[in-house]
């Protein structure tokens, strides 16, 4: 959503306007690691989003098929969300999928040295 937020400030620090705007995000394709969320899938469904492709299934949060299907227009479970002025887009999950789960698992593994100190010490298990 960060990207998302950067092109569309570029985009209008350049004169484009709404529409031109919209037209420069039906050409753009996606490609993620993880499913979109159901948040992340209706945000691209509202911007107009051409396609996305991504490797692992979102099995709890997964707004592309695995809990709701945001990126298809007329999905049921985006119509009683509220998310009428959706467009929907193409979408294709599994690609290279065991890869895309083990990028995840090292990536959690090592965890983040920027990170804030936790406020509670974590439990070990010995």
């Amino acid at each position: 959503m960060e990207a998302l937020d950067v092109l569309i400030i570029q985009w209008q620090r350049t004169g484009f306007t709404a529409a031109e705007v919209a037209e420069k995000f039906s050409a753009c394709s996606l490609y993620v690691t993880c499913e979109p969320c159901i948040m992340c899938a209706s945000a691209l469904s509202i911007i107009g989003i051409k396609e996305v492709y991504y490797g692992c299934a979102n099995d709890k949060f997964g707004g592309c098929g695995s809990i709701l299907s945001l990126h298809s227009s007329s999905s049921e479970a985006g119509i009683s969300i509220g998310t009428c002025g959706s467009k929907g887009f193409k979408c294709c999950g599994g690609i290279m999928a065991s890869e895309a789960v083990s990028l995840l698992r090292d990536f959690y593994e090592q965890g983040n040295p920027n990170a804030p100190k936790p406020h509670r010490s974590r439990v070990t298990q010995a």
